[in-house]
């Protein structure tokens, strides 16, 4: 009894503070959408992964939507990727028809 009572606040301490941890972010902004540029920066990470098997994907920046002159969509993206001590950059260009279909991706290499 003597110990249950010296835990008792302890118990009833850790009880309280348990209550009151947030929730998970995602959880906290139910009607948080993700943006325009995720599905095709899944694909650019998808395909960079098939491209460079042998290396890990370190980084990730949107490098934002441009129109080329033809009124197609172009998304910009470059990831960085490490094996071992070698480290090189990639960037990545999505065409996309004016309606938002795929295109074409390129792959060009960056040490920067």
């Amino acid at each position: 009894m003597k110990i249950f009572l010296k835990l008792f606040p302890l118990l009833l301490a850790a009880v309280i503070v348990s209550t009151y941890i947030p929730p998970a972010v995602h959880a906290a902004y139910p009607g948080m959408q993700e943006p325009a540029y995720a599905k095709w920066g899944r694909l650019a990470v998808f395909e960079t992964g098939k491209r460079y098997p042998d290396y890990d994907i370190v980084d990730y920046l949107y490098l934002g939507r441009n129109l080329a002159q033809n009124e197609d969509i172009v998304e910009k993206f470059k990831l960085w990727l490490k094996k071992g001590s070698s480290e090189k950059g990639v960037i990545i260009t999505i065409t996309l028809t004016p309606n938002g279909v795929f295109k074409t991706i390129a792959f060009q290499e960056t040490d920067r």
